[in-house]
């Protein structure tokens, strides 16, 4: 089976607009495309359920140049829940943060606070063996965190494609998880991924920066390449009273940070490996070169939406 690529976040949203706006003046993406989906395949391709009415409204945007961006979709109901909120910001089992990296750290966060946009106070700079390190988070609409990263350039060649510009295209999603291995074990059984990067944060201005008293980070990155975007999988080593799961809380038509997109995927190979976790292979609009998907399901239960030939 050749390797799917992670192309983005899958967000829900009950206002397109106001992530376009985020997504296209704040880290220069453009909308590519717009389709509409049936109540039916909106339950088979983001399990929503059919009563939904008239199904969904999909929104993609795209870094140009690259193969990667964010897929919105507002469902019809909205949902008044969201999956996350700044009291579960650190909760496990589901998807967190949207990182990318930042060559002009400065000049993109003041970017973002020029337009409007809040950026938590609090950043966070820490030692890796590569070098210094800086991040900053971006509250958005429907408690959708995206992150500035900064670091050595050198650093940063091995793991953006976009790299003279304010921000990158997508580098990695956060996952924080109570169990990582299974979700490693996946990836690697079902999608062909491998752990391409492994980092540790024990530093005060990072458990500052998420709200917490301490915290001892650890992340298994897992995806095709460091070159694209991949999955940080993470242990934020806790202390028990921040113990809190978000476990079955990833599900449409909820608001948020929903799943993920992935693309150029041998859809009939990616059954036989899944199993029962992968949901029916149906035909669809065009989306991202696409005309067939499926809705696969993950051991942390985030919804994967599928998509190739």
């Amino acid at each position: 089976m050749e390797t799917p690529r992670l192309f983005g976040p899958l967000i829900s949203t009950g206002e397109a607009s106001a992530h376009v706006r985020l997504f296209s003046e704040v880290f220069g993406m453009m909308v590519e495309d717009q389709v509409s989906l049936s109540p039916v395949l909106t339950a088979d391709l983001l399990g929503g359920p059919e009563e939904l009415g008239a199904g969904a409204e999909v929104t993609v945007l795209r870094t140009p140049g690259v193969e990667s961006g964010v897929v919105l979709v507002a469902f019809d109901p909205t949902s008044p829940e969201t999956i996350r909120d700044w009291e579960s910001r650190v909760s496990r089992d589901a998807l967190k943060v949207i990182d990318f990296y930042a060559p002009d750290y400065e000049g993109a966060i003041a970017h973002a606070r020029g337009l409007g946009y809040e950026v938590v106070e609090f950043e966070a700079s820490y030692e890796l063996p590569e070098g210094t390190f800086r991040e900053a988070h971006l509250w958005g609409p429907d408690h959708v965190v995206t992150a500035f990263l900064g670091g050595p350039a050198e650093f940063f060649a091995d793991f953006a494609q976009v790299v003279d510009g304010r921000v990158s295209e997508v580098q990695s999603i956060s996952a924080p998880l109570t169990d990582a291995q299974p979700s490693v074990d996946f990836y690697r059984e079902v999608l062909g991924w491998d752990v391409v990067y492994e980092y540790a944060i024990d530093d005060p201005s990072f458990a500052e920066m998420v709200g917490v008293e301490e915290l001892r980070l650890r992340s298994r990155n897992v995806g095709p390449s460091t070159r694209e975007p991949y999955f940080g999988l993470i242990d934020y080593g806790l202390p028990p009273r921040h113990d809190g799961s978000l476990r079955g809380r990833s599900a449409a038509p909820r608001r948020g940070l929903l799943g993920a997109v992935l693309t150029g995927v041998d859809l009939d190979a990616l059954v036989s490996r899944a199993g029962p976790a992968a949901g029916p292979v149906v035909d669809c609009p065009t989306l991202l070169g696409h005309s067939r998907g499926l809705l696969l399901g993950t051991p942390h239960s985030v919804p994967h939406l599928a998509l190739g030939a």
